[in-house]
């Protein structure tokens, strides 16, 4: 009978059953591409017949062992001390083998005569390490298994006798027998005393219910906690060291079911740390090391969000910026069918909120590259950029493998994959819990007779590996086939080593019931000049006691380049790479310098070094260097500035989940405030500034003091608001300003009081009342709010932004465009949309708009921004608005847009536009043959309104949602795809055929760049992405500027979203980006740790605001979170404050050179800045504009 824990792993985990399975001799090295980059080399040629053959049973098979098809590691070194790397490969159910390298690609099993004999051990992970120090590579052997099998780890040791090569097991004799299921070991010295230390990476088969949410546990308690192993020195009778377990009182106390781990110096301190890669609902782990023989976990801290289920992993400068990045997998597939039969992605959204409150971090099914942003503001950080770079998602995977493959000199990508059955299958899990309850009584080998015809049926998971070659711009391409590894097999273990030391990097995989697989690199070849992929391969001689320098670092330096690597070779998953350290140079033949790091501080400079070799580096050589006291300088352009101006506000949300009304939206829309208005509030010439609150929580009003510090209150009246954007303008024409501000959220039913806009008359001395007459019926969820006296009748007139109607959703809502008829006291807006323009009464799901005079007519015309629409040109026809984006040349651009900003980009005279949209860094990829779409109609006619996205996956259109999801929403398809594998077959047109799309709401995207819009004159654009770098996460606040002061037009830009469904994730990359412009339409990107410009979180709206002594701030909202506040270093400090009228102005400089600048009420997204004129170095005279066309001139004294 089924006994209680193997019911609950059962129940929990929905794992199922494979079939029997001979070991599959099959000629992989057929068929392949002739002239790629690797070839499989025969069996037959290299002497290598070892497979890692697993033959189920109905005892022994996945519904005993969950981990029964994750397979075993290799490792590669160079055992014999012949400069040749050798390869000993783990095995589960058979003996692991030792392989000497007899040079050519020809191996020779030694494992017999070495008298290595793992039989009876699941072998899992596989480390070579001079455990002793006498020169010779020694063998650690991870140890797994079921619940009954033996989990001691093996330790063996070399003789050290290159005729007479003999290995020694002596694991209980060091105390590293550890008996935990151990998945790898990781030696390095974490408390730098000089000898090398052991992490021991652990999970536990004996836990159930692994997936279910608990409290965690950080007491070093649980079964599945990792092992520390302290080395405290040779035992003077065994002459080998002692180790023993020091991981309670070192930190090392946090459950997990452990995967994979690499040690790294996440922080650049020089003390190793260590990221581990934990499976199922546990987090990773990012231990820091304290420096004083502890570690901190601050996974938190540094991440954002991980992976869900994490398998193997890597760390390596990928973009060589000197910084170690984080690579980790997942089982994400990269085709559409398989992305909708997995069990894991049924995650939803209340369980996923639940996961947060128990305290685990945000973690979402699918590859993660996180990119180290560097030091911040006394913080490491890193941005998640894998959808960006395109390895997001590549099927079940386990090792990953950065390495320089091609010699360009960037580090490209190796991913192994590949199971013999998919563990979760929904339709095959659904199958095995009816069973279960039919049955409950039922005998596991019954059970498996009884679902092994239909999990035959689903077929396998036997896929080629992948391999991405680094484009060195932050996007990686997929080689796979055109690199020669498109042959389909089941690879856990991978390891990398130039295996005939020709001087490119050949691959080594350890497969499941195949042969292990050699790739020959065949970039060099001995019979041909090697010009343009030179190398340089290293080996490292360090101290008595880590000779392999484990834990060194090594920085090029060549034609204004750099590589850096840090020396850890257990890597991958469950294996380690060739010790020695290869770099790939391009075209250069020669290094300008080397600088190496030993662990122990000592340093060492190699100067001239010629490529195409292999130089050691002794460490002998090294020197403990005498540090000069350097006069720190400061050359970032901003400062965070928060404490010193007693600016103080956190923004708070009630939660609400949008999807609990509407499941098929894409995001919600109840997180998308605060807005900030900057003006002059109490009349004392300075400016002040509101930022808005939401439900329960007011909006705060911040006056600036003399001293340049602030007081702050609280926007008078009821806080039943959701605030998004605001104003402040002068509405009664009375010489003071006034508030205007939006009401948004989607928190509540259409219609209700509460969205209502509201305006609050200024006293003059800053106290506000809100005039109950002076607007029209709104009760519409709205955005932003911009102003301009668009009929030129002397008053500011208001566009009011429509963003949407939750429960009508894409339909757009109201947009409302407001003439200022106001005569003294009697306030009055009046609703002028339908008789100016009717394109503008319902344009969209509007964000952002923007009154500019695109046409240089006179006439102030508007721009709006949306989601499924273009950016949007309405032209002003004396006092009407004809929409004439189908000319501007941008009608096809239909993104999800943000917001919209200006400024003369090129220096050409006229204005240029920059506009915010969704990013790149998205699963969703579009372009103009192949769109994200939207249609909604009442599909099933009960009554609501179904809106369905859909998008394309290699080729074709599909739902972007789980089918859970839709059948919620449209309950009449669960008889048209009865099952998983139904759904996951159809596209969206077999969902929705053509002739059920009548009267159905249509709208698409096909561009989801951020992008500057270059104005060409006559009413035509032409629209230029931003750098990538601006691409890793929506943008929203944006705020153009000169901050350098070079004279050009710059950008800051700050965003992200945190309201995406589950299977979206957040979008979080975002910390804020400067863009230096050129002058040309070009932009620069500056990171944070270079520019001091830092905004991270769920960031909205961006202000800048002018201070009594003519410097500036920069105000950045949060939702959910605290303003932050920046001051510009090097802005242009002299000014001239505006009047209400003032448009535009003509700059002259000294040497006759002109430069042309408009001004705005409102700019970019919820955001309104000071309004002022900067008056850079150099400038003679300024003519102003007003709305009506009058002029004044003032003259600059530059004296």
């Amino acid at each position: 009978m089924l006994n209680s824990t193997s019911c609950r792993i059962v129940l929990t985990i929905l794992l199922v059953v494979s079939v029997l399975a001979g070991c599959n001799k099959k000629d992989h090295t057929k068929g392949a591409p002739k002239d790629t980059l690797f070839r499989m080399v025969n069996p037959k040629e290299n002497g290598i017949n070892f497979a890692n053959q697993l033959q189920e049973t109905d005892t022994s098979n996945s519904i005993f062992y969950e981990y029964y098809y994750n397979g075993s590691g290799l490792a590669m070194g160079d055992v014999n001390n012949d400069g040749l790397s050798d390869i000993f490969f783990g095995a589960n159910m058979t003996k692991s083998r030792l392989y000497l390298n007899k040079g050519n690609l020809i191996f020779s099993d030694i494992t017999d005569e070495a008298r290595i004999n793992t039989s009876g051990k699941w072998v899992t992970g596989v480390s070579m390490v001079d455990i002793n120090q006498d020169g010779w590579l020694d063998i650690y052997v991870s140890v797994g298994g079921n619940v009954s099998d033996d989990y001691h780890n093996q330790l063996y040791i070399s003789s050290g006798d290159k005729d007479n090569l003999v290995f020694t097991e002596c694991a209980s004799l060091t105390g590293l027998d550890d008996n935990g299921y151990s998945t790898q070991a990781n030696f390095f010295d974490y408390d730098r005393d000089g000898d090398l230390d052991m992490y021991l990476v652990t999970s536990s088969m004996k836990i159930p219910n692994k997936n279910t949410i608990r409290m965690r546990k950080n007491d070093g308690s649980v079964a599945n906690t990792d092992r520390l192993y302290r080395n405290d020195g040779i035992d003077p009778e065994t002459k080998i060291p002692v180790f023993h377990n020091v991981s309670r009182e070192a930190g090392i106390v946090w459950d997990g079911f452990g995967l994979g781990s690499c040690a790294c110096d996440i922080n650049m301190d020089g003390w190793p740390d260590i990221y581990v890669c934990n499976d199922y609902i546990s987090n990773d782990l990012l231990y820091v090391n304290q420096q004083n023989g502890t570690f901190k976990e601050m996974i938190k801290s540094y991440t954002k969000h991980t992976s869900y289920s994490t398998m193997g992993m890597d760390v390596a400068d990928f973009n060589n910026d000197g910084l170690t990045d984080i690579f980790t997998l997942d089982m994400q597939p990269e085709d559409y069918y398989r992305k909708r039969i997995m069990a894991g992605n049924m995650r939803d959204e209340r369980r996923y909120r639940n996961e947060l409150e128990a305290g685990y971090s945000p973690q979402y099914i699918r590859n993660m590259l996180q990119m180290n942003n560097g030091e911040i503001e006394g913080q490491y950080r890193f941005s998640e950029t894998g959808q960006l770079a395109g390895v997001f998602e590549t099927d079940w995977s386990w090792a990953p493998l950065f390495a320089d493959f091609d010699n360009d000199g960037f580090k490209d990508l190796f991913i192994g994959n590949g199971i013999p059955y998919d563990m979760t299958n929904m339709d095959f899990s659904e199958l095995w819990i009816k069973t279960i309850k039919a049955n409950p009584a039922i005998e596991f080998s019954v059970l498996y007779q009884m679902l092994k015809r239909d999990l035959i049926k689903k077929g396998n998971v036997k896929k080629p590996n992948v391999i991405f070659r680094n484009s060195g711009d932050l996007v990686f391409e997929n080689k796979t086939s055109e690199w020669g590894l498109n042959q389909p097999l089941y690879s856990t273990g991978s390891a990398f080593s130039d295996l005939d030391n020709d001087g490119d990097l050949d691959l080594v995989l350890n497969n499941i019931n195949d042969l292990a697989s050699v790739y020959e690199n065949t970039l060099i070849r001995k019979d041909s000049v090697n010009r343009n992929n030179h190398f340089l391969a290293i080996q490292l001689t360090g101290d008595s006691l880590n000779k392999g320098g484990i834990g060194a670092k090594i920085t090029l330096f060549y034609d204004k380049k750099q590589q850096y690597y840090e020396h850890f070779p257990i890597r991958g998953f469950q294996s380690m790479v060739d010790p020695k350290i290869h770099f790939g140079l391009g075209e250069v033949t020669q290094i300008d310098s080397l600088y190496i790091w030993w662990p122990d501080g000592k340093e060492q400079f190699l100067y001239n070094i010629k490529s195409d070799r292999i130089v050691t580096i002794r460490y002998q050589m090294a020197s403990f260097r005498k540090k000069p006291r350097l006069i720190p300088i400061n050359n970032k352009l901003f400062a965070r500035q928060s404490d010193k101006t007693n600016i103080k506000f956190k923004h708070k949300e009630r939660q609400f989940i949008d999807f609990d009304i509407q499941p098929l939206v894409p995001h919600q829309y109840s997180l998308e405030g605060p807005g900030i208005a900057v003006g002059d509030v109490n009349s004392d010439g300075m400016d002040d500034f509101f930022i808005g609150g939401s439900t329960s929580f007011s909006g705060m009003i911040f006056t600036q003091g003399e001293s340049g510090t602030f007081s702050s209150y609280t926007l008078p009246g009821l806080n039943n608001y959701e605030d998004m954007g605001a104003l402040l303008f002068d509405a009664d024409g009375d010489g003071d300003n006034d508030l205007y501000v939006v009401s948004g959220g989607s928190g509540l039913p259409p219609g209700n009081a509460f969205y209502a806009d509201r305006l609050y008359i200024n006293d003059g001395k800053g106290q506000f009342s809100m005039s109950r007459n002076a607007l029209p019926d709104e009760l519409v969820c709205g955005s932003q709010v911009t102003a301009a006296d668009f009929d030129k009748d002397g008053d500011l007139d208001l566009f009011v932004c429509g963003r949407v109607d939750l429960e009508n959703y894409p339909i757009p809502p109201r947009s409302f465009l407001l003439r200022n008829d106001s005569k003294g006291s009697d306030i009055r807006f009046t609703d002028i949309t339908a008789s100016v323009s009717k394109d503008l009464e319902k344009p969209g799901l509007v964000a952002s708009a923007l009154w500019t005079d695109f046409n240089s007519d006179g006439w102030s015309d508007l721009i709006i921004a949306g989601e499924w629409m273009p950016i949007t040109f309405f032209k002003n026809d004396r006092g009407k608005l004809i929409n004439v984006t189908s000319s501007t040349g941008l009608d096809k651009y239909t993104g999800w847009w943000n917001s919209i900003a200006a400024g003369d980009f090129d220096k050409d005279g006229d204005i240029d536009y920059a506009a915010g949209n969704l990013g790149l860094n998205t699963q969703y990829k579009v372009s103009q043959s192949e769109p994200m779409r939207i249609i909604a109609k009442d599909f099933d006619l009960n009554g609501s309104f179904d809106p369905v996205c859909s998008y394309y996956v290699q080729g074709k259109s599909y739902p972007i949602y789980h089918r859970n999801i839709l059948l919620s929403q449209i309950p009449s398809l669960k008889n048209k795809y009865k099952t998983y594998e139904d759904y996951a077959k159809a596209s969206i047109d077999d969902i929705f055929p053509e002739n059920t799309l009548k009267d159905a709401y249509i709208r698409d995207c096909r561009f989801f760049e951020s992008a500057w819009i270059e104005n060409l004159g006559n009413s035509t654009f032409r629209i230029h992405p931003l750098p990538l770098e601006a691409q890793v996460s929506p943008v929203f606040g944006m705020l153009p500027g000169d901050y350098d002061s070079d004279g050009n037009c710059d950008l800051l830009l700050t965003g992200n979203s945190f309201s995406s469904n589950i299977y979206t994730g957040q979008y979080d990359a975002s910390i804020g980006l400067y863009l230096q412009g050129d002058g040309k339409g070009g932009f620069s990107p500056f990171p944070g740790r270079e520019s001091g410009f830092f905004v991270d979180g769920d960031a909205k709206a961006l202000s800048g605001l002018t201070l009594k002594d003519g410097s500036s701030l920069i105000l950045a909202a949060l939702n959910s979170d605290s303003l932050k506040v920046i001051k510009p270093l090097r802005l242009s400090q002299k000014s001239i404050r505006l009047k209400n009228d003032d448009v535009s102005a003509e700059i002259t400089y000294k040497n006759g050179d002109k430069e042309y600048l408009e001004f705005y009420y409102g700019i970019g997204y919820l955001s309104q800045s000071s309004r002022v004129c900067p008056v850079p170095e150099g400038v003679v005279s300024v003519i102003f504009t007003t709305y009506t066309g009058k002029s004044r001139k003032i003259l600059i004294n530059n004296q």
